[in-house]
């Protein structure tokens, strides 16, 4: 009896000194960084990548929980078990320091340890990778070189938009918006929409999934996404708007519907898209002349009156007025009669039922308020007129 109660306690001993031992543990910290770059760089060395994330985790456990549940085309966030957090610079580099560790039997005594520290690299265009590396408490580590291929691509669009009254980049600020597909067999996601103000010329960098499926991604095939592109004037007043370029079934230069959508295949890295648009806030062009008799001097004096014809056909567009006036002829005494000019000038009309490059503007003159019942035809397109009435 009394050996089987020394027995028992001779094992209650054992158990307390093991519960004294493990109880007892040092803390550790350190820090680790490196390099990550794209692997298919063709540089020597290999293209740092930029705002990589980097998640450092001292259980190997909790990173491939976090590694097992994130989906492809969605964002990551990590759950509450990770131990450290950076992203990488322009170049790719990296530092973490005062990644903290326990350990109840440190490989140097309660002085110093090593340990492995397990990694997860996220990027929106290379996805989630795993990585690990070994760390020396009191001292950050360089060790970290990682390689990453991405599963989506990035375009450069570069985008001219021009005035096909002038064939010139228009001076107009446009916002360009454009959606982009994000579908794969295995991702199901709403198009991403990218939007830029452009004055003439801008570049905008759309991101889409590389691959369709694990097969087209053996064979080297690429997706080639169907963008939508619409555009209009950024302004509270909309003198300008979208049109065709004698690149519809009329070929001609009318004003796309409200609701329109160019469609573009993008085959490549880079690839150029020119828009087209014209004013439907038009000027009118500067009016000059003569009224009268050139020799009457009765010419002189009088009110000439310029109305432009509205998008109703009635002649509401004020022009301006100007009195005749008589010019001497070189440095002679002689002298001409009933000149005037500055009509039109900081006139405008609204059109945007107009099909060509540019439009006519029917204008109508008036005496000393008389209408003389005389009507001209202006090209938008002609800064300059002169008339004999």
């Amino acid at each position: 009896m009394i050996k089987r109660t020394f027995k028992s306690l001779s094992a209650i001993l054992v158990l307390t000194a093991g519960l004294l031992f493990t109880g007892c543990y040092s803390v550790f910290s350190g820090g680790t960084g490196g390099l990550i770059v794209d692997a298919e760089s063709t540089s020597n060395p290999k293209s740092g990548i930029a705002n990589v994330d980097i998640y450092a985790y001292t259980d190997c456990g909790a990173r491939d929980y976090d590694f097992n549940r994130w989906q492809e085309g969605s964002v990551f966030a990590p759950s509450n078990t990770y131990y450290g957090h950076t992203t990488t610079d322009a170049s790719g580099s990296f530092v973490i320091s005062n990644i903290v560790w326990k350990e109840t039997s440190p490989d140097f005594g309660k002085d110093a340890d090593f340990t492995t520290i397990y990694l997860l690299y996220y990027h929106e265009n290379y996805g989630l990778t795993k990585g690990q590396t070994g760390i020396t408490s009191d001292s950050t580590s360089d060790t970290v070189y990682a390689e990453l291929t991405s599963i989506r691509k990035t375009t450069a669009l570069n985008i001219s938009i021009y005035d096909v009254a002038t064939s010139a980049a228009t001076s107009q600020n446009v916002l360009v918006s454009i959606s982009v597909p994000q579908n794969t067999d295995t991702i199901t996601a709403s198009p991403k929409v990218y939007e830029q103000t452009i004055a003439g010329n801008g570049i905008i960098n759309i991101s889409y999934p590389r691959w369709k499926n694990a097969e087209d991604k053996a064979r080297g095939i690429e997706i080639t996404p169907e963008i939508t592109i619409r555009y209009s004037q950024s302004a509270d007043e909309i003198t300008w708007k979208a049109c065709a370029n004698a690149d519809n079934a009329a070929q001609d230069y009318a004003f796309l519907a409200d609701d329109f959508a160019i469609k573009k295949t993008i085959r490549n890295l880079r690839y150029d898209i020119s828009l087209y648009g014209k004013a439907t806030r038009i000027r009118i062009p500067s009016v000059s002349g003569t009224y009268g008799s050139s020799t009457d001097a009765s010419s002189d004096g009088k009110i000439i009156k310029m109305m432009a014809k509205d998008s109703s056909g009635n002649f509401t567009i004020d022009c301006g007025e100007t009195s005749t006036y008589a010019q001497t002829i070189g440095t002679s005494s002689s002298q001409t009669h009933g000149h005037f000019n500055g009509l039109g000038n900081n006139a405008y009309i609204n059109d945007t039922a107009y099909t060509d490059k540019y439009t006519t503007i029917e204008v109508k003159f008036f005496v000393d308020g008389t209408d003389t019942g005389i009507i001209k035809q202006l090209r938008s397109d002609t800064g300059n007129y002169s008339f004999n009435l």
